[in-house]
């Protein structure tokens, strides 16, 4: 890499296929070689600038860095291009564009979102369209004065281009979704309308007779240019040309919008006829299928208090055109009890959601750029309260979170007191987590072990399967069991080792009452410990095969009925 130590882009792949394979001096030599250049890189770039701060600096750029040499360690395929090609280009992406929001250099690509295609709703009129419209205008116009009539037009502001756009913009996104549209016409009444609502009065509408002799709408302006003003909008907000892979960049849809109506009209020739440019519908950040689901989500969550619920499902209800209707909301009420949840967090305070939050950021920023934690594991009293379980400082190069039950977990190699095995703690449980950084205050950079799910590999890694091999999130090595059921009871089995279990044979038994009943043999692979718990929580509903565990369970059994045989005198 440029000095002394350069080591080829085969060296480099090699280190990389051992270090993905769990050997943590190949992964170790790897980091450093990345470590030297990105501080090079950072040092260069820095150069020449009028800095004040330039080490405070220099770490951050480092930092974007390494994050981008992580990205490229998750992304790479050996056999493409080398290792060391792909990752410079990642790191160097990185740094700059932390120098860009370092310095403010701008932003130069579009910001992309999620959209769908437009259409108004299959069967619906159009009058069933413009009754409903109207009666929309009217729920937008109530801010106006209580009792106010609307006077005929007077004197009113005239407004500029920008601000006329502004209020097509707002009535599009109130207005229309993926289901409905406006017509211009229709847009400029709803503009009409709009501006009666908000400010009072509107001088800007007048109408003409058309062909049939009918009334029509129609705003007027001095200089006359809303077709101006769409035009102006549509070229801002929307891609000139259609060529498939940009549908989602299409913030305002319009007929015509594939066939590049805008683009030939602003490029006819003299004579020639523009496209007709009409049933205008504004892309909402979410459409309604995601929207339902946003807010189910909130509503079923533990993790936000009645308030914050409340709050949040107000906000998304406000991404979305007044058309917008979900079962959880009705104005500002939630109709969903927000306390009908059962859960591990459900009654937490403040304190504990706010302090979870920072929790999971943290470890999943130090998951994000390969870098190792240090924090406190702590235990419930009898007073609520949690206190440090151990008087040590725990470290851990976290390589996973996941949920289990209502809790999160954070899974990685243990650092500390000479324990280096894969565990998992209870991330609400958890204190003081930071991310560990060496005297330089440069992160320090995860260990790597014998585990399928290294961050640093590409390789699929399955947290249902290793949640169903340490079940209630048990510590001990997980290992085949067999266990026999009958076949109406899968159900259990499945709530607890998901698809993670397979059925080997099949046995039919005779009862005390001479009944013959069939049972299935199944084998799991999970905690030895935590099953023996779990068969005795089950009772006769399952029978372990495993006689090393029935065993354990008899014991188990013994010493419950010791304990019950007593009495409470």
């Amino acid at each position: 890499m440029e000095n002394e130590n350069q080591l080829s882009n085969e060296q480099i792949d090699e280190l990389l296929i051992q270090a993905k394979g769990g050997d943590n001096e190949a992964w170790t030599e790897l980091y450093g070689q990345f470590k030297a250049y990105i501080h090079r890189k950072a040092w260069e770039r820095i150069k020449g600038r009028d800095i004040q701060q330039p080490a405070r600096l220099e770490r951050e750029l480092f930092q974007a860095g390494w994050i981008g040499f992580a990205q490229a360690l998750k992304r790479y395929e050996p056999g493409k291009a080398g290792f060391l090609t792909y990752a410079r280009q990642d790191i160097d992406h990185a740094i700059s564009d932390q120098i860009k929001f370092e310095f403010g250099d701008g932003i130069t690509e579009k910001p992309m979102g999620v959209r769908l295609r437009v259409e108004r709703a299959a069967g619906t009129t159009e009058d069933e369209q413009r009754a409903f419209d109207a009666q929309v205008s009217h729920a937008m116009s109530r801010k106006a004065e209580s009792g106010m009539t609307v006077a005929a037009p007077t004197e009113h502001d005239n407004f500029g281009q920008a601000r006329r756009v502004l209020q097509m913009i707002e009535v599009l996104k109130k207005l229309t979704d993926e289901d409905h549209s406006l017509n211009k016409t229709d847009l400029l009444e709803q503009l009409h309308y709009y501006r009666v609502g908000k400010y009072g009065n509107d001088s800007t509408l007048k109408y003409r007779l058309n062909d049939d002799g009918e009334a029509v709408p129609e705003l007027d302006s001095d200089d006359n240019t809303y077709t101006s003003d769409i035009t102006e909008m549509l070229k801002e907000l929307d891609p000139l040309k259609f060529n498939g892979a940009n549908d989602d960049e299409y913030r305002i849809r319009y007929s015509g919008y594939k066939e590049d109506a805008l683009y030939r009209k602003l490029n006819k020739e003299k004579g020639q006829k523009a496209p007709t440019i009409s049933d205008f519908s504004y892309t909402h950040d979410f459409d309604n299928e995601t929207l339902d689901k946003l807010i189910q989500m909130v509503s079923f969550s533990d993790m936000f208090t009645n308030e914050e619920k409340t709050k949040l499902i107000r906000k998304l209800v406000a991404t979305a055109s007044e058309y917008y209707r979900t079962p959880f909301m009705d104005g500002d009420n939630m109709k969903f009890n927000p306390s009908a949840i059962h859960g591990r967090f459900a009654h937490r305070n403040g304190g504990d959601r706010n302090q979870l939050t920072e929790n999971l950021k943290t470890i999943q920023r130090a998951i994000n750029s390969l870098s190792q934690i240090t924090f406190k594991f702590n235990r419930y009293t009898a007073d609520h309260r949690l206190v440090p379980k151990y008087d040590r400082v725990s470290i851990l190069s976290p390589y996973h979170m996941v949920v289990y039950h209502d809790n999160y977990y954070v899974i990685g190699l243990n650092q500390a007191w000479g324990d280096k095995r894969v565990l998992h703690y209870r991330v609400d449980l958890m204190s003081d987590i930071e991310i560990a950084r060496d005297e330089e205050g440069n992160d320090i950079p995860i260990e790597v072990c014998d585990f399928d799910g290294l961050p640093i590999s590409n390789a699929y890694w399955d947290p249902e399967k290793y949640m169903s091999e340490h079940i209630n999130m048990a510590y001990d090595d997980p290992r085949e069991i067999r266990i026999k059921l009958r076949d109406s009871e899968y159900t259990l089995l499945h709530n607890w080792f998901g698809n993670h279990y397979e059925k080997v044979d099949s046995v039919t038994e005779t009862n005390a009452d001479g009944n013959e009943i069939r049972y299935d043999i199944v084998t799991v692979r999970t905690s030895p410990y935590m099953i023996v718990h779990w068969a005795l929580q089950y009772g006769t509903s399952v029978e372990i095969l495993d006689e090393e565990i029935r065993g354990k369970i008899r014991e188990e059994l013994k010493e419950m009925n010791v304990m019950y045989e007593k009495g409470l005198g």
